[in-house]
């Protein structure tokens, strides 16, 4: 049986300087999503159990946070109609977070899609959770606490939804995926062999 960490987990389900149309947007949203689980068993059953991938992030920065994220993704991606962070889990690295803190909103509350891969690959928007690493790994090493949480969190994620070790991976590894990210100094490879150990209670 695997034994995991407790693990520091904070949800903010309201975004700071939300104006009124935003408010209402959400709403709107919520009530959607409310109502289309109701619709049916089979929809109610599927979709806050359709996870199958984990995409791994960094923020190329080195502060973050949920409502710091939250006007990041407003300026990048206006057009997206869910006004909440573009991952499903952010992991703080002492900097707007304490180190190793998991945090969430109201995307991952409500289990919608992410925005955290281009839309070459929305199927891992849709399927896949996002987690979004603070910290620019292109720069520095990754700190031992910081990705300790990371273990604790994907290694529930994965018993939570079936999903197995082959389908995590960074976002710049996923294919047509044109970007660094989460970084050189990041091993998706260490992520894994760490994973399997843990799930097959080895350690």
């Amino acid at each position: 049986m695997l034994k995991l960490e407790k693990l520091e987990f904070k949800k903010n389900r309201l975004a700071v300087g939300s104006s009124v149309p935003e408010e209402s947007r959400r709403r709107l949203l919520k009530g959607f999503f409310a109502a289309g689980a109701l619709a049916g068993l089979a929809g109610y059953l599927y979709w806050p159990n359709r996870w199958q991938y984990i995409v791994i992030h960094h923020s190329a920065g080195n502060y973050g946070n949920i409502e710091f994220l939250q006007r990041v993704h407003r300026q990048r991606q206006a057009g997206d109609p869910i006004d909440a962070i573009p991952y499903h889990f952010i992991i703080g690295n002492g900097n707007g977070m304490r180190m190793g803190e998991v945090a969430s909103d109201w995307r991952k509350e409500h289990n919608l899609w992410g925005a955290h891969v281009s839309s070459r690959n929305s199927y891992r928007n849709f399927l896949g959770l996002g987690i979004c690493m603070i910290g620019n790994f292109e720069k520095y090493e990754v700190p031992s606490a910081q990705f300790e949480s990371l273990i604790n969190l994907c290694s529930r994620l994965m018993i939570d939804y079936n999903i197995p070790v082959e389908n995590i991976n960074g976002h710049g590894l996923v294919k047509n995926e044109m970007t660094l990210c989460p970084g050189k100094y990041f091993s998706v490879t260490k992520l894994r062999e760490e994973l399997s150990k843990r799930i097959d209670g080895q350690v």
